[in-house]
């Protein structure tokens, strides 16, 4: 990658500045780790599941992770998960909407960005279209865990640009003292003039000293009407645009929408039951989890229009299986685990007057197997099978995808050796994908994926990082036999069933300091692909003509005088990914009861293809906040400053800038074994309207305007 040319950026300088503000720390200053377990964890200071087979400090990992926990999370949570991430440091989301939105890691988004729950894929439909929800809701979650890079060689090739993974308390692990334990929790946000309500219970059954029979339940609901919005639901192009066209046509200007978002309600509710054996050496358990939810998707919507846009009834059941073996640290096979998760999910887009337009389902099942092993000094790792499943089938107007069955099965391995200061990490895994089409000829793709990195100690407070990776992705259903119109994408969509496999090559280096008056992390980091799969617009149009499509050009005057959609073909080229993150903590004021810190953030991500930009990348973002905090109490504030996208692909529009203000205040009290939090917090304080340029939305569908968020949480 040309370092010369990040230089020039903005986001690169202030970077800079943040390596210059690490340096500059006091090797003997004080240490903020020891106020952790009561205040906000200190940055890069936490322990990860999701990068390797065991944990690990996020200071002694090769690869850049975000982990959200405790009071961070309780104060970022949203009603998607795209949302509740969208903060995070080299992370972004797709905004379709207060209903769906999927994390955006560095630039990739969709087949590239694994979401897991605790450690097996969702199986649901949202990597298919951007206005199909995750099936999984943040509320009553413990802790997420994303890693930022490929995570491929654990979890396969759908995790070349990282790794979500959800973490639920469903299944129980750990042999604990409690015989009750539980919490509750509700909150009303008034942008949506929403009520989120649910609690968790514990209850060892039976049990002795060295095991225990655990129960768990959970349940929540969510019910949310319309989003404010600062001003008009569509851009002021689109507005211009509109006006213009009904001029021409000698009709008044449409009335367009404002203050609302017409169709962006939702309702979601779900529960789960799980029983877990758990011992001093492992555990066994199953749960089963149940997930309703029905949702507006948002678009080109006018105030004076009484029928409804489409809405989504999406429904998921799912069965987890996990168990898991602790063996005696110094014997050579240290441990065995063990995850299926099986998945039956369903959704329908309802069509205004109530109808099913498109009804899609997936059935299928991701389980993996892990043996851990060690016992020679300074070495450790793990050997692992993985198999999946999926069966997909899309029907309906708007089923512009065949049925399918997708098939995988891996080997991987992960090992690890530290010599001294020095922690190598080396990974490998073989894949193999079986994809069966209706009315195409069954495809078998086999991939060999690889990575080595390591972690240098350069003393107590610095490490320096690097890893390189190379992974190998066939192209799915969506990218080879997709043809017809995705009111998602709001496109005509074109697959291409000659597509190759993507070959990617990772890089990442990273300073990182994790003790002293300054902490944090500055990560450079680029990615090369070979055939890069992506739409193109092929500069014609579909017009409908009594229920079937015509492909014509765009400047022919049946497409001026019907309308219709723009084609997009599935092709590829190579294409490179590179861009830096920055993420330093200044702790001004670190006694024994109380701490005050500022916070610095920033990332940046520059993608092209033929020398063209791709589309939807995140614009570069910067973010200064302040944190006060005791044991009882928090306060703080953030700043966050997108700048505007300049670098559009084809077809693309330039997103304006926008900045955004948030606040919040929150008071814990203790009484005997209940530990109370109540929480006031404050979004986009300015009531500044922002247009995400990653949404496919975006001139139909900005963020939601001021907000205030009250909450309580009980825990015992």
């Amino acid at each position: 990658m040309n370092l010369l040319r990040l230089s020039s950026i903005p986001s690169f300088k202030l970077a800079l500045a943040g390596v210059a503000a690490l340096h500059a720390a006091a090797p003997g200053a004080p240490s903020a780790a020891t106020a952790a377990h009561t205040h906000d964890p200190v940055a890069l200071d936490q322990f990860v599941t999701s990068a390797t087979p065991f944990p690990r400090n996020q200071v002694d990992l090769a690869q850049s992770t975000s982990v959200l926990s405790g009071r961070p999370l309780l104060l970022r949570q949203q009603a998607t998960l795209g949302e509740t991430l969208a903060q995070e440091t080299g992370i972004h989301a797709s905004s379709y909407g207060p209903g769906a939105s999927r994390p955006v890691i560095r630039g990739l988004d969709g087949e590239r960005i694994l979401i897991l729950e605790n450690g097996t894929a969702l199986l649901d439909a949202s990597s298919v279209s951007p206005d199909h929800a995750v099936s999984v809701e943040p509320f009553l979650v413990e802790r997420i865990e994303a890693v930022r890079g490929p995570a491929s060689l654990l979890y396969g090739s759908t995790a070349v640009g990282g790794v979500v993974n959800v973490i639920s308390h469903r299944i129980e692990t750990e042999l604990r003292d409690e015989r009750v334990r539980g919490g509750a929790e509700a909150r009303y946000d008034t942008a949506a003039r929403g009520l989120a309500r649910g609690g968790v219970l514990d209850l060892k059954l039976l049990g002795g000293k060295d095991h225990a029979l655990v129960l768990h339940l959970d349940g929540f609901r969510r019910d949310g009407k319309d989003v404010r919005i600062p001003g008009y639901a569509e851009s002021a192009a689109v507005r211009r645009e509109e006006a213009d066209e009904a001029r021409r046509e000698g009709k008044p200007a449409p009335n367009f929408a404002r203050h609302r978002l017409p169709n962006s309600a939702l309702t979601s509710e779900g529960s789960a039951a799980g029983i877990s054996l758990v011992g001093r050496q492992g555990f066994a358990g199953f749960s089963h989890t149940r997930f309703n939810t029905e949702y507006g998707v948002p678009g080109h919507a006018h105030e004076s229009e009484e029928e409804e846009g489409v809405r989504i009834r999406l429904r998921q059941r799912r069965n987890d299986v996990q168990a898991e073996w602790r063996g005696v640290p110094t014997a050579t096979v240290q441990g065995f685990r063990f995850r299926l998760g099986h998945a039956d999910y369903k959704h329908d887009e309802l069509e205004p007057d109530g109808g099913v337009g498109t009804r899609f389902t997936n059935r299928g099942h991701d389980a993996r197997a892990e043996v851990l092993h060690g016992g020679a000094p300074g070495w450790s790792g793990a050997v692992g099978l993985q198999s999946t499943r999926s069966a997909f089938t899309a029907k309906g107007e708007e089923a512009f995808l065949p049925s399918s069955t997708t098939r995988g099965a891996a080997l991987f391995a992960f090992e690890e050796v530290a010599r001294g200061p020095l922690t190598w990490q080396f990974g490998a895994r073989l894949e193999e994908n079986r994809l069966a089409a209706a009315g195409h000829r069954a495809r078998r793709d086999r991939e060999l994926s690889g990575s080595a990195g390591f972690v240098w100690k350069l003393d107590t407070a610095w490490s320096l990082v690097a890893s390189l990776s190379r992974t190998g992705r066939a192209a799915n259903t969506q990218e080879r036999y997709a043809e017809g119109p995705h009111a998602g994408t709001q496109a005509y969509e074109l697959g291409d069933p000659g597509l190759d496999s993507e070959v990617s090559t990772g890089m990442e280096v990273s300073l990182r300091r994790r003790t002293g008056a300054v902490t944090g992390a500055v990560t450079v980091f680029a990615n090369r692909f070979r055939g890069y799969i992506f739409e193109r617009p092929t500069g014609e149009v579909a017009v409908e003509h009594d229920g079937e499509w015509e492909l014509v050009d765009a400047d022919d005057p049946e497409a001026k005088e019907h309308g219709g959609l723009p084609v997009y073909q599935f092709i590829q080229r190579n294409a490179r990914f590179q861009g830096v993150e920055a993420e330093v903590l200044w702790h001004l004021h670190d006694a024994r009861d109380s701490q005050f810190d500022l916070r610095f953030s920033a990332d940046l991500v520059r993608a092209k293809a033929d020398g063209q930009h791709l589309p939807r990348i995140p614009a570069a973002r910067v973010a200064v906040g302040a944190l006060w905090a005791t044991e009882r109490w928090s306060l703080g504030a953030e700043v966050q400053r997108t700048f505007t996208q300049e670098r559009t692909a084809p077809g693309e529009s330039k997103t304006p800038g926008y900045g955004r203000l948030g606040a919040h205040v929150s008071r814990v009290l203790t009484t005997g074994r209940v530990r109370t939090e109540a929480f006031l917090r404050g979004s986009n304080l300015t009531d500044t309207e922002a247009r995400p340029h990653p949404s496919f939305l975006k001139e139909l569908a900005p963020l939601p305007g001021r907000a205030l968020t009250a909450g309580v949480r009980l825990a015992f």
